[in-house]
C-alpha cells in the first residue's frame, strides 16, 4: 500500500511539473456531447486534481432496496466533469470488501471507483487505477433493480450516473 501511495504521489508532482502552468496544453479530449452545457451538475476542475482512497482490513458496501436509490463514489467524480489534464484517481485495497447491491423491484445503486461519470471531457493525461490486494469488488441486481459500478473508467452516461 505505502509503495502504491508513493508511486501515485510521485506520478502526480511529475505530471504537474510536466504539464507546467495551465495544464491543459491545448489538447481538448472528447466528451459525448459537446461541452458541459447543462444546468446543475458541474465539475470543472481545470488540471492536476488526485484523488486516493486507500483501505485495509475495511468494507465499504452500497446497497439500495425497494425503488430507494444509493450513489457511492471512492476517488470519483459525477456530474458533468471536465479536468482538462492531469487528474490522477486511485483506489488501493487491500483484505477489503467494496460492495454495491440493489435488490428489490425498481432499486438503483450506482457504485464508482477511480471514475469520471457523466458527460466526462478530461482533454490529456489521466491514470485511473484501481489495485486490490485480497479483496472482493462486487455488483449484485436483483427483481427488476439495477446496479451500475464503475471501476476505472470514464464512462460519459449521464443517465448511468
Amino acid at each position: 500500500m505505502k509503495k502504491l501511495a508513493i508511486v501515485s504521489l510521485s506520478l502526480f508532482a511529475a505530471a504537474a511539473f510536466a504539464a507546467g502552468p495551465g495544464g491543459n496544453n491545448g489538447n481538448n479530449g472528447g466528451n459525448n456531447g459537446g461541452g458541459n452545457t447543462s444546468s446543475t451538475p458541474e465539475i470543472n476542475i481545470n488540471a492536476a486534481s488526485v484523488q486516493l482512497t486507500s483501505l485495509s482490513h475495511s468494507s465499504v458496501k452500497n446497497d439500495a432496496e425497494f425503488g430507494g436509490s444509493a450513489r457511492q463514489n471512492l476517488a470519483s467524480n459525477t456530474g458533468y466533469v471536465t479536468i482538462d489534464d492531469t487528474s490522477i484517481q486511485v483506489v488501493s485495497a487491500k483484505n477489503t470488501t467494496i460492495a454495491n447491491k440493489a435488490s428489490g423491484s425498481l432499486a438503483v445503486a450506482t457504485q464508482s471507483l477511480a471514475s469520471n461519470i457523466g458527460h466526462v471531457n478530461v482533454g490529456g493525461e489521466q491514470l485511473q487505477l484501481v489495485a486490490a490486494k485480497h479483496s472482493y469488488i462486487g455488483n449484485f441486481a436483483n427483481a427488476n433493480s439495477s446496479a451500475v459500478q464503475n471501476v476505472s473508467t470514464n464512462n460519459g452516461c449521464q443517465a448511468c450516473n
